[in-house]
């Protein structure tokens, strides 16, 4: 997020003749950022720019000189590309390079999640190709991270196109080569905990592969929302990583669509020994791409073929995703019991034959002359014997047709409950403000008896996502949220999921209406009411039911 700080040292000044600082973009502890033009070229840049305070500590100038090295000996389209390295009039280093437009990785899941499996594909593979290019150069980038891949719009269509960015602890691993001082001790451990490899957090000696396990956690990240492991300190998720085996993610986050050729690669990735990943980007990228096809595979084998499809759970039809928040369970889960469904070609005598009437209507074609003597070709048919044939046929059809119907009704829509809605609820939305199935309660009409609230784990999950909350994981905040309404329905909760609701666009607000409509029938004589009343006023005859 761009921020412009007044007072700043650098902003609308003119760095070594060429750039004009704009804004300041953000900042660590090596330096700021800043977006500026190239003036010559009337082009957007971002400078980097070493803290004035580090210039005198060797290592840390070696550290930043390393990244400008390291970046500049990329030459891919999904890198990203150095302009420049120099020094300021006043003394300060500073790197060039190119403007990337879009939002990152971090930004995206926590505001779009959950996220496409093709979408995920399509991003990661980005990631694998632009580290293939870097570790055929010798480059390790040792700091991969959701903040540290950007993504933007291109022209032509293209809406996620992928940046890696910030190689500032890049490892170049030249034969031979000397860098000047060490830049790392021995024993030293550097990166960012939640991603660190188990060499990495060991401070062992690191080659590529360490990289491709921090891809393996971002995957994990980008299908689950969630991190494989969890940990208040860094020392926390260093230990795990090393000691602890990451639960599957199918089971971390049962809601997720999760497909098991995707878990598989996940978990192999994330294997303690180097030796059990992926051995390189190109592999790892290939494997990933063969989820896709596999998963692609899958749904075409379950248009065009018999397949075991699972039993519909409530709402839903047989063969249909979706998502936990939407209908309870997912239907696709591992033990879910599974019966066998026809191609949709299948005629409808065939699924008449199948229905519970079908002895009937197999006696009533065997009872009927016109239809015997067709069948044994005993006789020739004259022309009028030809009306009852007709008459008699489409009477069976018509027999077969209901059957059919009364079958299928009785398969997929009879044998299960329906959870009814109200006829003045607003329109059932899930917790990202998406249509839910008609047939399908939404959460904020769940009721369970009071006595069989959780209110302890709902607390925790509601405590989590007033952290998320703060930190800006808006998508993860309402998933927790609705996880804590399912196990105590606190009238607090709903208040808080209207409030975050409302800020997410029109679906938002209209899943906002219910959330709120829930908290006044719960809650009528809260100091809220006036608020609320103001931005719905139907709301207003709300009362306790």
């Amino acid at each position: 997020m761009v921020r412009a700080l007044e007072g700043d040292e650098y902003v609308g000044k003119l760095i070594a003749q060429k750039y004009r600082v704009e804004a300041l973009i953000g900042e660590g502890g090596m330096g700021k950022v800043y977006r500026a033009t190239q003036v010559a070229l009337d082009k957007p840049v971002v400078l980097k720019v070493l803290r004035q305070s580090l210039l005198s500590d060797e290592r840390t100038v070696a550290r930043f000189q390393r990244e400008a090295k390291a970046a500049s000996r990329l030459n891919h389209p999904n890198s990203i590309s150095i302009i420049d390295f120099g020094q300021a009039d006043d003394g300060a280093l500073f790197i060039a390079m190119e403007y990337v437009s879009g939002r990152d990785l971090h930004q995206i899941l926590s505001r779009e999640w959950p996220l496409p499996e093709s979408r995920v594909i399509r991003l990661v593979s980005q990631v694998l190709s632009a580290l293939q290019d870097a570790h055929a150069a010798g480059v390790i980038h040792r700091d991969l991270k959701p903040e540290n891949i950007m993504v933007e719009p291109r022209r032509g269509g293209e809406t996620d196109f992928v940046k890696v960015l910030d190689f500032g602890i890049a490892k170049i691993q030249d034969a031979g080569a000397d860098d000047g001082p060490a830049l790392t001790r021995a024993g030293f451990v550097c990166g960012t905990p939640e991603y660190m490899s188990p060499e990495q957090a060991r401070g062992a000696q690191l080659d590529h592969r360490s990289d491709l396990y921090a891809v393996g956690v971002i995957l994990y990240q980008l299908t689950t929302g969630l991190l494989p492991f969890e940990s208040d300190s860094a020392v926390g998720f260093a230990t795990k990583h090393l000691t602890e085996e990451p639960p599957a993610p199918s089971r971390r986050r049962p809601d997720a669509k999760i497909s098991p050729a995707m878990e598989r690669l996940i978990l192999k990735t994330l294997s303690k020994s180097p030796d059990d990943r992926p051995q390189t980007a190109e592999s790892f990228k290939t494997e990933l791409i063969g989820v896709g096809k596999e998963s692609r595979r899958a749904l075409r084998r379950g248009v065009s073929s018999s397949v075991l499809a699972p039993i519909p759970t409530k709402g839903g039809i047989s063969g249909e995703w979706k998502d936990r928040t939407d209908t309870g369970a997912s239907p696709w889960e591992k033990h879910e019991e599974t019966v066998r469904s026809s191609p949709p070609t299948a005629s409808l005598a065939a699924a008449a034959a199948r229905a519970p009437m079908a002895p009937l209507a197999t006696a009533t074609v065997n009872a009927a002359p016109p239809l015997t003597r067709v069948a044994n070709r005993s006789a020739p048919l004259d022309a009028p014997s030809m009306l009852p044939f007709k008459i008699l046929t489409l009477l069976l059809a018509t027999i077969a047709v209901g059957l059919a119907g009364y079958y299928l009704y009785q398969v997929y829509f009879s044998s299960y409950e329906v959870e009814s809605i109200p006829k003045n609820a607003p329109v059932p939305l899930n917790s990202q403000g998406r249509a839910l199935d008609p047939a399908v309660q939404p959460p904020y009409l769940r009721q369970t008896p009071r006595e069989e609230w959780k209110i302890d784990e709902a607390d925790k999950l509601a405590k989590d996502a007033t952290e998320r909350y703060e930190h800006g994981d808006w998508g993860l905040a309402t998933s927790h949220l609705v996880d804590a309404f399912d196990l105590a329905q606190k009238p607090v909760y709903a208040l808080k999921l209207g409030a975050i609701l409302r800020m997410r666009g029109p679906d938002g607000e209209r899943a906002a209406h219910g959330w709120w409509k829930r908290f006044l029938t719960d809650a009528p004589d809260s100091p809220a009411r006036e608020q609320i009343v103001a931005i719905y006023p139907d709301l207003a005859e709300t009362s306790a039911q």
